[in-house]
């Protein structure tokens, strides 16, 4: 599909060089706010499903893994864990997800590039890369992560499987849904989706539904996972143990802002198909269909638990919505922008609008792509004397202005670098940090300033050049963080602990205070349990409960990471007190724990080992639970 430039607006011709240069401030745009930091977030458990394949017989009792995980949906890990044998897990996290970043921001622009034109596309590639990227519930989930996972192996090919449908290229785009569903079949169900919608018409679709239909029941009753759970629903014990754990998976327990928020980017596709030249129309409705499949699917969820309804977690269609309604948004700014001075006060008061979402923002937008809609389609654009322009514009800058300061005044992170969380840093890692928190704003109207110089002024075109190159190396060597804490991390990752290793043997089980990454991928051993290794428990009953159970009897050591509810209680809240005997006592009569790790000396027993990792990481203490086991549970009845 060759999309004209009459549907996003003028195209504005370029030389080879400024083409290079706004393609440079893109690359520029995507490093400066995706830069590595090393294994974390969800991260450590792609990163532990990867270790796992290499031995699994030293996880078989860890809680993350005992009863299955996600890893079975699929092949990410085993290349994962290929990359890990050959060149260690610092180098294979830092590799496979510089591969995925530089393949993801070249599936985008051949992406917009089937639908934006000239600046259109340029400025769409850049708010895609700038503009917050989380979708769904409690900002979890963003797509193009800066960790790795399976999803941004997921993300290019489900990106070019859509391109490739625009163009008309069916045999590419399956192939590139087949790649896409191989890495992570939810990510690439949104995808798929477009593909269906998009690439088939009305019979195919209803003959490609049929035989999909019949397939998931054969596969049903054969047995064969997972679509053998596809008519079995969650107790009530398992559904309540999710929902305490993971709510964000249940769009009913969204909050309001979060729901508009996703409603905006439907409300953005919805204006841009009712106004977009007719050859492109059809490309919004169908990522509108996508939205509303997925967020149907998901409210069926909540009426009818069913297994693996609630695993699909369809409302995370939401990614790919997100960044093909940055698109949709971008060609709506160009074809009103150059309508009328009506258009743009519109066009000025729905950036308003979104910028507060959470408080009135939504039902405005709403009433503003009505209007906009209104003028494209019915000629209802009044002429507004010269005063009333200067007093909308004088608002809306204002209103965008107090929203931009507040949000850097209630910013988590603070432009005062004499600040201790910020005074350890260098000069390199402040500007990234500043410039991931507020990107947004400041790259398009630095990436507008270039194009505005550029276009008006051709003889800096070459100084531009050398200047965004030199800014491109730059960045591009500092991708990856480097401190010391995390050199000297890495290279224990490579090299073991030799003094523990001798003692914790591959079949003994340890809970590690806040360390189970220290226990996966240092040690290379079983961790009992904490918080984030629930985190599967939406795909087995069992792990559900067992984390319930392991995390109860956590609480009374009085650890940090004992917390099972995603929301902290009130105790969870509460000033951490220092482990007990009692309460040591109480963890060890688990008969499958074998030690415990903690950072603070519990008084009236004595340690195995006091060591230390490193010198960032303070003294640990390592208790054998066998001796512990002779004193009776003083917490019995209550176990």
């Amino acid at each position: 599909m060759n999309v004209p430039a009459t549907s996003c607006g003028r195209v504005y011709s370029s030389s080879r060089s400024a083409s290079l240069i706004l393609a440079t401030v893109a690359a520029v745009a995507w490093i400066a706010t995706h830069r590595y930091q090393g294994i974390w977030h969800d991260g450590v458990l792609y990163a532990g499903q990867a270790i796992f394949r290499l031995d699994p017989t030293a996880f078989s009792r860890d809680l993350f893994f005992a009863y299955g995980s996600q890893d079975g949906f699929t092949v990410f890990t085993g290349i994962y864990a290929l990359a890990i044998a050959k060149v260690g897990l610092p180098t294979a996290s830092a590799l496979l997800l510089g591969m995925s970043h530089v393949a993801w921001i070249a599936a985008a622009a051949f992406l917009l590039r089937e639908l934006l034109t000239g600046l259109s596309f340029w400025l769409g590639l850049v708010l895609v890369a700038v503009l917050p990227a989380t979708y769904g519930s409690s900002g979890i989930f963003s797509y193009g992560e800066t960790f790795l996972t399976a999803r941004v192996w997921a993300e290019p090919p489900a990106l070019l499987a859509v391109a490739f449908i625009l163009r008309g290229d069916r045999v590419k785009a399956i192939s590139s849904l087949v790649f896409a569903a191989a890495m992570h079949p939810v990510i690439a169900f949104p995808a798929a989706l477009f593909v269906f919608f998009f690439g088939f018409g009305a019979r195919q679709q209803v003959v490609l539904a049929l035989f999909g239909f019949l397939s998931m029941v054969a596969l049903n009753l054969a047995g064969i996972p997972p679509f053998a759970g596809l008519n079995k629903v969650m107790d009530p014990l398992w559904l309540s143990l999710s929902v305490e754990r993971s709510p964000f998976v249940f769009v009913n327990h969204w909050t309001p802002s979060e729901h508009k928020e996703a409603g905006f980017l439907a409300l953005l596709l919805f204006g841009s198909a009712l106004v977009a030249y007719p050859g492109n129309r059809r490309v919004w409705w169908c990522a509108l269909a996508v939205f509303a499949t997925g967020i149907g699917m998901a409210l069926l969820a909540v009426l009818w638990p069913g297994v693996l309804l609630i695993q699909m977690q369809p409302w995370r269609v939401l990614w790919l919505v997100r960044v093909l309604a940055v698109a949709a948004g971008v060609c709506l700014v160009q074809t009103t922008w150059l309508s009328s001075p009506y258009g743009r006060i519109l066009l000025g008061a729905l950036l308003v609008a979104s910028l507060n979402l959470e408080n009135s923002g939504f039902p405005c937008a709403v009433l503003l792509i009505g209007l906009i809609v209104a003028q494209h389609r019915f000629a209802l654009d009044p002429r507004l004397p010269l005063w009333f322009r200067r007093v909308a514009w004088g608002g809306i800058i204002l209103m965008v202005g107090e929203n931009i300061f507040w949000r850097i005044m209630l910013s988590s992170v603070s432009l005062d670098f004499t600040e201790a969380s910020l005074i350890g840093l260098g000069r390199t890692d402040r500007l990234f940090i500043v410039n991931k928190e507020f990107g947004w704003f400041i790259t398009p109207a630095l990436f507008l300033g270039v194009w505005a110089l550029m276009r008006h002024r051709p003889v800096v075109t070459r100084w531009l050049l050398v200047l965004t190159s030199l800014l491109f190396i730059w960045v591009a060597l500092h991708w990856q963080r480097s401190i010391r804490y995390q050199a000297e991390e890495d290279h224990l990752r490579e090299t073991g602990f030799a003094e523990l290793t001798r003692i914790i043997q591959p079949h003994h089980l340890t809970y590690w205070e806040g360390g189970h990454p220290y226990l996966w991928f240092i040690l290379r051993r079983g961790s009992y349990a904490s918080f984030h290794q629930a985190a599967g428990l939406i795909f087995s009953r069992e792990t559900a409960i067992e984390s319930y159970r392991r995390l109860s009897r956590l609480r009374k050591l009085g650890v940090a990471d004992s917390r099972f509810s995603w929301l902290p209680t009130p105790t969870d809240e509460s000033p951490e007190m220092a482990a007990s005997l009692d309460g040591l006592i109480h963890v060890c009569h688990d008969p499958i724990l074998d030690f415990v790790v903690l950072a603070e000396r519990v008084a009236g027993t004595t340690p195995v080992k006091t060591f230390s990792l490193s010198s960032f990481a303070g003294e640990f203490h390592l208790y054998a639970c066998a001796p512990l086991r002779a004193f009776p549970d003083p917490f019995l009845s209550s176990s």
